[in-house]
């Protein structure tokens, strides 16, 4: 994310115009990052994350649950007393039952860890496509205004060419030019004309494309703050070699660091299906309590003579025994919770001795993972150093295209001047005329490109360098 920050922050070093509702890069920037669609799911993937992350830490504390339930039963046992019931009834029970995790072979702490990766994993993402989006933003933004500085060139050669119109009709009332001299400027302005609307539907285009990236309905079209570049400020891409941009670009790619967590997070796999070779501690209790509605309580005692029938001398004889016999009642809802109360706690010891082989093919699948995030790592590297040779290559190809523009741009200056100056003294014609003309305005049209062209690439490479530019 620093990374990205820097990069927006240099493109801001900028001294600039403000006209109407203009927006800067940065603001521009700021709103293609807030609408991107692609920006919002790793964004949720990393709320995922630290959803996994809580509960990877929660796993560290004890469990604890509560139950109740509510039974009609018949002919059965009632569980408050364990004696056989004929007749129906019901019983309600409560229960309230914790366990806690004592050892699992370090999985609980290297399952916080993965978590922990995962989340980083999604915030690199997140930076590493902020880091395309702000460079084709800045692309497309430079793209607008050379698109503007195009029509503007168009515009003037138009006003140009409509000027050189009224001077030749001038000299042709006056009779120093022939009538058919005017043709040829007639048909330059049709031409010119075209090359204006040919200019508003590229600027159109350009800026559409910005819009687009922005995800920015066209309805809000602004204007652009536009940069005063200077050339000279921007870093000579002949100045640097590929060996010196890769050893300072690569360490602080979201790509590079992406590739070092998933290495991370392979090894992390690994540790955690070695615990599954290890012994499992866990210590847990419970308590509860039962109400039956044939439940009752002793309340006294009472005498009561029992008749039992003998034998004396051959001849039966009744004779009555007096028995203290309880007194009973219906017990109480609360009274019941209260006495029939259980509990109980214990450890529990689970060793792994053979499960199909299931852990040791986890513990290979997780080597093979960190093997292939190796040659993951190593492919982001490989990519890289050629995209870097490519962005090197491309600002030094851009810079020598600029510099042959501008001699281009100096020569059609010197042979339009010439032109102007045969033509005012009547020895040049207007075919002349609008053929220097022609060849200026392209030379400064393909100059303005390779500026353009030049100046991105060069941001480019001091993006990666790391460095502001103070323009």
């Amino acid at each position: 994310m620093k990374k990205v920050a820097s990069f927006i922050l240099f493109l801001c070093m900028i001294n600039s115009l403000a006209f109407g509702q203009s927006k800067s890069l940065k603001e521009c920037i700021d709103i293609a990052w807030e609408r991107n669609i692609n920006i919002k799911q790793v964004e949720l993937n990393e709320w995922n994350s630290e959803i996994d992350l809580a509960q990877a830490k929660a796993a560290r504390y004890p469990s604890l649950n509560a139950g109740t339930s509510l039974n009609l039963s018949g002919r059965s046992v009632d569980p408050t007393n364990n004696q056989f019931a004929a007749n129906s009834f019901y019983t309600n029970n409560y229960n309230l039952s914790s366990n806690v995790l004592l050892y699992r072979g370090g999985q609980v702490q290297q399952s916080i860890k993965r978590a922990g990766q995962n989340k980083k994993s999604a915030s690199y993402q997140i930076d590493d496509i902020k880091q395309d989006i702000a460079l084709q933003v800045a692309n497309a933004y430079i793209n607008v205004i050379l698109s503007q500085e195009n029509l503007g060139i168009t515009e003037k050669r138009r006003d140009a060419t409509s000027e050189q119109i009224k001077q030749v009709e001038l000299l042709i009332e006056r009779g120093l030019r022939p009538k058919n001299a005017i043709y040829d400027l007639r048909s330059t302005i049709a031409t010119d004309e075209q090359n204006v609307v040919a200019a508003q539907g590229n600027l159109d285009i350009a800026f559409l494309n910005l819009l687009q990236l922005m995800n920015v309905n066209q309805k809000e079209r602004f204007d652009l703050i536009i940069p005063e570049i200077v050339v000279e400020s921007i870093t000579d891409p002949f100045t640097i070699n590929v060996d010196e941009l890769y050893a300072k670009a690569w360490p602080n790619q979201p790509a590079n660091k992406n590739a070092n967590v998933q290495i991370e997070i392979a090894e992390t796999d690994k540790k955690i299906a070695q615990s599954g070779l290890l012994p499992t501690v866990a210590i847990g209790g419970s308590i509860g309590s039962n109400y039956s509605s044939l439940g009752q309580m002793v309340t006294g005692t009472q005498e009561q003579v029992f008749d039992q029938t003998i034998l004396i001398n051959g001849l039966e004889q009744t004779i009555g025994f007096v028995q203290q016999v309880p007194s009973l009642a219906d017990q109480a809802y609360l009274d019941q919770l209260n006495q029939n109360v259980t509990f109980g706690y214990g450890l529990s010891l689970q060793v792994p001795i053979y499960n199909n082989n299931n852990t040791r093919a986890s513990i290979q699948r997780a080597e093979l993972g960190r093997k292939n995030s190796d040659y993951n790592k190593n492919l982001a590297e490989i990519q890289f150093r050629n995209e870097l040779e490519q962005v090197l290559l491309q600002a030094k190809n851009a810079k020598k295209q600029y510099e042959a523009s501008l001699v281009s741009v100096d020569a059609g200056k010197r042979a339009l001047d010439n032109i102007k100056t045969s033509f005012e003294a009547g020895a040049a014609n207007t075919f002349d005329l609008t053929f220097a003309s022609n060849t200026y305005d392209t030379a400064l049209i393909q100059s303005t490109i390779a500026k353009y062209d030049y100046i991105f690439k060069a941001m480019v490479i001091d993006f990666y360098l790391g460095r502001s530019i103070n323009f």
